[in-house]
């Protein structure tokens, strides 16, 4: 004879609908990131759209002389840069109904939006910090600041005050402790200071300071910690601290296939077969790895290649692009940047085809044309494959690397509307730009594969 125990149980199985649905009121935070560089940069009111500086960047001849010779009058070389403050948002909003259906389980629904949506915009500053371009996106609806795939990109030496390298392309290469050495040693030569643990800082996936760990397991208790900014503790190699960012991992997500075609007008191109790779930056993420090469024959001289491909999916935390890189050559497996757009044309359609001119990159069919130049073009930047990241060693010193900002990530409160009259919205503001004032005194390792 069945016990009252047993009938509950069987009553409960034969009758889901009577059953009480418990729910757990902790909630799971299914989307997390490292994203610590914004905190250790130096920070700095800033009350203008732009932020102006100067520097100096000769000085005066000296030397010897004759007894009561003159030497040659000589003066300081002086130059004045700029870097465009970017208004980073987000809006959100919740219903009154669901704010208070949802008040036992959650509490305050609405603040846990504005929490939320607070650290989506750090996610999206600091992806910028260190993917954005500037110039690619300054037409378009969506412009982001410049970051330092951008401002660390001499892969070769430039002129007059760009006449230093500050970057290497590793290739694949396996990553070694050797890297982290050879950087400093670029940097301290660039910038002819010391790099220290005071005024320096490596920026590095979880995957590579993984790899650090364990190729110096047995000199663990030596790699001391620092605190590069309140309550961040992180490790040192020599001295110099290892700061993790999500934002450097690639992760196995790949640009999708791309579809080539050409004309023989409206174009410089001239006739030979070109070679492309297509990737993208994804919000949130960074850069993935790019598409399999395709390649175009084109003919005449006046000649333009159009690439075309879908809006990369399954990316991470369901994230979209925010801006396509070109890789192009003349010959297979060699491609290099050509140019950077953004995701979305001028009118806010997502990007879906680009045509390469020989001049310029322009998105999409309907004859948006956007800047008239190649942007961000850089023959030294290779195309990204599997498990290739970058390393950057960057200056702790606000007199090289600062962060202006005029509103420092704030909450505005917005209305509801006679439409919406149960609508509770919400928009977080920040207005900032990664005014890396001396990339000479910044250095890059581009491409590792993690040893991990």
């Amino acid at each position: 004879m069945p016990t009252e125990l047993e009938e509950a149980l069987t009553a409960a199985t034969s009758v889901p609908g009577l059953v009480q649905k418990q729910i757990d009121p902790l909630l799971l935070e299914y989307q997390r990131r490292f994203a610590p560089l914004l905190a250790a940069i130096p920070a700095r009111q800033w009350g203008s759209t732009q932020y102006f500086f100067n520097r100096r960047t000769q000085r005066p001849d000296a030397g010897g002389v004759v007894d009561g010779g003159a030497r040659p009058l000589g003066n300081s070389t002086y130059e004045q840069a700029v870097f465009n403050i970017k208004l980073f948002q987000a809006v959100g909003a919740v219903t009154g109904f669901a704010q208070t259906v949802t008040r036992d389980l959650v509490g305050d629904l609405r603040q846990l939006e504005i929490d939320g949506t607070v650290q989506s915009m750090l996610w999206s500053v600091e992806n910028s910090f260190i993917w954005g371009n500037d110039p690619a996106t300054a037409n378009g609806l969506y412009p982001i600041c410049s970051g330092l795939d951008y401002l660390v990109s001499n892969f070769t030496n430039g002129t007059g005050s760009n006449a230093y390298t500050n970057a290497t392309d590793g290739a694949g290469a396996t990553f070694s402790t050797k890297i982290l050495d050879s950087l400093m040693a670029q940097v301290s030569s660039n910038a002819g200071l010391p790099v220290n643990g005071g005024s320096y800082m490596f920026i590095m996936s979880p995957a590579i300071l993984g790899s650090i760990s364990q190729l110096l397991s047995t000199q663990q208790r030596f790699m001391g910690e620092i605190e590069v900014a309140a309550g961040l503790i992180v490790p040192t190699y020599r001295g110099v601290p290892l700061v993790e960012s999500s934002f450097l991992a690639p992760r196995s997500n790949q640009m999708g296939a791309v579809s080539t075609a050409t004309a023989t007008t409206g174009g410089t191109l001239a006739a030979t077969t070109y070679y492309y790779q297509v990737s993208a930056v994804i919000a949130r993420f960074g850069e993935i790895q790019c598409s399999t090469e395709v390649s175009q024959t084109t003919t005449g001289s006046t000649s333009t290649v159009t690439l075309s491909f879908s809006t990369p999916t399954n990316m991470p935390d369901g994230a979209s692009p925010i801006l396509y890189k070109v890789y192009r050559s003349t010959t297979t497996g060699t491609e290099s940047l050509v140019g950077v757009v953004d995701a979305f044309d001028t009118t806010g359609t997502a990007v879906t085809s680009i045509i390469d001119t020989g001049t310029n990159l322009q998105t999409n069919s309907s004859g948006n044309t956007g800047p008239t130049l190649y942007q961000g073009g850089n023959s030294g930047a290779k195309a990204r494959g599997a498990g290739h990241e970058d390393i950057y060693l960057v200056p702790k010193d606000p007199n090289f690397f600062l962060r202006p900002y005029t509103r420092d990530m704030q909450v505005i409160p917005l209305a509801p509307t006679t439409t919406s009259p149960d609508v509770l919205p919400f928009a977080v503001v920040t207005d900032t730009v990664a005014a890396l004032r001396a990339p000479k005194y910044a250095g890059r390792y581009s491409r590792l594969v993690s040893a991990v």
